[in-house]
């Protein structure tokens, strides 16, 4: 298999220079449009920051794995870090998601629902502090306060599996249904209706689709992404815990993990392409005042 870890190393280095730039260029822009974020920006901040933080803290440990074939530090300490971090943040990523594709129908047919700072308390920031914060809180819990004994094996990415996974199979099977499962099934759902939605806006000719169209397209550039490589994982991880077989479990390890790392891989350039005026915030040129010489 070492030509297929060679392959996972260099996919990685390739795709997590350029989406680091590009997500560096991101923050620039939001920066520059500071006064003019609004409501509907909040979500796209909130995935640039979390895919950022894969590319810059947790993809260096993958990488160096993937290069050298063992855990570097390779101590206990570190595998509980890393694999609470990796858990956290693919959590917070896909709750995100969930919770924006839902919200995205409030925004785009019912923006009257959110005009009051008590509506937007209750509607948008705090289920999206929720959304942020119930993974880190939930994978906290059940692996660095849970008393099973971590049997953690350097040689395997992320040290192998957190004991909970192997020795507590409800709580497992409880894991992979609500913290995965739900929020991949509540993306696709929630964007499959909202194109159907904004389908029949346009058959009867109402007034303000093709602005509802616009906002849709640049929600469900950012749902394929998470479509085309959590559900994969997500069947295979249905069947395999239902009925296991030796294939299935090593195709969920060894290709279908992996491709989850491509979600903060992608997310940079399909979030920049969603963005107004990028390229004329970024690159405009600072107004020359010439001083005239006393």
């Amino acid at each position: 298999m070492s030509w297929l870890v060679q392959v996972k190393f260099w996919m990685l280095l390739t795709l997590t220079i350029p989406s680091t730039i590009c997500s560096i260029l991101i923050f620039i822009y939001f920066y520059r449009q500071r006064r003019k974020i609004s409501i509907y920006h909040h979500l796209t901040l909130v995935l640039i920051i979390g895919s950022f933080l894969q590319l810059t803290i947790n993809f260096p440990f993958i990488m160096a794995y993937y290069h050298r074939g063992k855990v570097i530090p390779a101590s206990s300490s570190f595998c509980l870090w890393w694999n609470w971090w990796e858990y956290s943040i693919n959590g917070l990523l896909l709750f995100v998601m969930a919770w924006g594709s839902v919200e995205r129908h409030i925004l785009i047919f019912h923006r009257a629902a959110l005009v009051t700072r008590r509506n937007q308390l209750l509607f948008h920031i705090l289920p999206m502090a929720i959304a942020c914060f119930y993974p880190g809180i939930f994978y906290f819990t059940v692996m660095i306060l849970n008393t099973c004994t971590n049997q953690w094996n350097y040689d395997a990415i992320f040290c192998q599996i957190p004991c909970y996974l192997a020795t507590q199979p409800a709580l497992a099977t409880y894991d992979f249904i609500e913290n995965v499962a739900f929020p991949v099934f509540a993306i696709a759902i929630a964007n499959g209706s909202l194109i159907f939605r904004i389908v029949w806006q346009k058959r009867r000719h109402q007034i303000g689709w093709r602005r509802q169209y616009k906002l849709t397209r640049q929600l469900v550039l950012v749902a394929v992404v998470y479509m085309a490589f959590w559900f994969p994982l997500t069947i295979n991880g249905l069947i395999t815990t239902f009925a296991p077989t030796s294939i299935l479990i090593s195709i969920q390890v060894n290709y279908f993990f992996f491709l989850v790392f491509m979600v903060p891989s992608l997310l940079p350039f399909t979030l920049l392409a969603c963005l107004s005026n990028f390229t004329k915030t970024i690159f405009k040129k600072q107004p020359r005042f010439i001083v005239p010489i006393p």
